[in-house]
């Protein structure tokens, strides 16, 4: 991967649409969790996208709960992208970011571990903080 060839940057409010425009086949597809314009709009503000030759071919944000806690959000990659390093410079973007904002945990909720895995992520803290979870619908 060449420098010249992908264009990482943060977002800004222009650029709602063709975020959007880029992540609904992965909301269609359900590998993503369905997001508002409003939702995506307020993810923007800790937002990244890659881009190349002008086109969105990656986004991420980061979403900060609070001091104590944020989660990395809305990571998709291409298709034809993918395995080239562009998921792993968001996600260390995000990560980057909650530094910045001097956020003490970050989590990331994915099925596919390969990414987050690359970036340092575990499934537990080394105080062994878990998540747990339950879909309210199904008991």
């Amino acid at each position: 991967m060449s420098d010249s060839e992908f264009q990482f940057e943060n977002t800004t409010q222009d650029d709602l649409a063709e975020v959007q425009t880029f992540l609904q086949p992965f909301m269609d597809d359900r590998n993503l969790l369905q997001r508002t314009s409003l939702e995506l709009q307020l993810l923007l503000k800790h937002g990244f996208i890659c881009r190349r030759e002008g086109r969105i071919i990656g986004f991420a944000a980061f979403e900060m709960y609070s001091k104590k806690l944020g989660e990395i959000q809305c990571l998709a990659v291409a298709p034809e992208f993918r395995r080239r390093g562009i998921g792993g410079q968001l996600v260390r973007m995000c990560v980057q970011r909650a530094r910045e904002q001097k956020v003490k945990e970050v989590m990331a909720i994915s099925a596919s571990k390969e990414v987050f895995g690359s970036c340092g992520f575990d499934y537990s803290l080394p105080d062994q903080k878990r998540a747990f979870f339950i879909e309210p619908e199904k008991k």
